[in-house]
């Protein structure tokens, strides 16, 4: 699914709705530079290296936002006090802009929530900046850095990359210039 289906999708709509659904992807689109634009369950969906950060779409009598997990909501408590709320989503009066300020609290406190959920079981980690770029990657074994990392800047450029073998520097480590070209080549010899 692509930019060109959420389009499509968005155009089924009528009037203030659509105007208000086509704001809220565009400040989407804006907050998160690099996301993939989506159609997941039916719905406009915002993906940063295939996590799902948000999602959104609009209803007979209202507007949602959907922050893809039941227990996101409890996080911004406060802030969302005064919106029906059912586990996964956040409701919108119809007619009504959703407020851009809340829009972006939600989408930073998502890129949090997602960072807290690495290391996964599996070593997996991933890293992402606040606007969703991708920040770092590589895995873990044993609670230790293992294998094949990357780290970009907040731009998205590759900064440096290098190996780990159970927690140490090892091989060669490349360190790149703002512009993602090799800058220098360091190898590390085991102590």
């Amino acid at each position: 699914m692509t930019r060109a289906q959420v389009k499509a999708h968005l155009n089924k709509f009528n009037g203030d709705q659509k105007t208000i659904l086509i704001e809220l992807r565009d400040h989407i689109s804006n907050k998160l530079p690099t996301a993939e634009e989506v159609i997941r369950y039916g719905i406009p969906t915002y993906l940063i290296e295939g996590v799902p950060v948000i999602g959104f779409d609009g209803f007979k009598n209202h507007n949602s936002i959907f922050p893809y997990s039941g227990s996101f909501n409890s996080r911004l408590k406060k802030d969302l006090d005064k919106y029906e709320q059912t586990k996964g989503s956040i409701h919108f009066e119809l007619g009504k802009t959703i407020p851009k300020p809340l829009l972006n609290r939600i989408v930073v406190e998502k890129i949090r929530q997602i960072n807290d959920t690495y290391p996964k079981k599996s070593g997996e980690f991933l890293e992402f900046y606040l606007n969703g770029v991708l920040k770092a990657k590589g895995k873990y074994r044993a609670g230790k850095l293992h294998g094949d990392w990357q780290w970009f800047r907040k731009s998205g450029v590759i900064m440096r990359s290098g190996s780990f073998k159970n927690g140490r520097q090892t091989g060669t480590w490349i360190t790149y210039d703002a512009k993602g070209k090799v800058y220098k080549k360091t190898v590390i010899t085991a102590p």
